[in-house]
């Protein structure tokens, strides 16, 4: 599994001990399925009989909950992070996490091109 190191700003305080070293790791499918029944909102909407149930999914939760199970590790605390926890970061320090999963996504991507290529090289012989 892909992981990448960022360093926080001005980090976050948990106890009496601030965290700057965050681990970011690459979501499973498990991550994005939890996610997701995260950020679903039961709401009511007008249907032909009256009001009906319906489920919504906040693309804004989404979010926020796919990044928080993407740390691995904040200092010496295992995550994934709680949403309170990630509430507590700065601007800064959310914009780094952002940057940092980012270049995870790129490396995978990377990873990915270059198994692609020795795969066609190999099939190629």
């Amino acid at each position: 599994m892909t992981q990448h190191t960022v360093t926080l700003e001005k980090g976050l305080t948990i106890g009496d001990e601030r965290h700057t070293k965050v681990v970011l790791r690459e979501l499973s499918a498990g991550d994005l399925i939890a996610a997701m029944e995260e950020s679903e909102r039961l709401i009511m909407v007008p249907g032909a009989n009256g009001a009906e149930p319906a489920l919504v999914t906040s693309n804004t939760l989404m979010g926020i909950n796919t990044l928080r199970r993407q740390v691995a590790s904040i200092g010496s605390v295992d995550g994934p992070l709680e949403r309170e926890q990630l509430s507590l970061l700065s601007n800064k320090d959310l914009e780094i996490l952002h940057q940092g999963v980012a270049a995870l996504d790129t490396a995978i991507v990377n990873a990915l091109e270059a198994r692609g290529r020795s795969a066609a090289a190999d099939q190629t012989n």
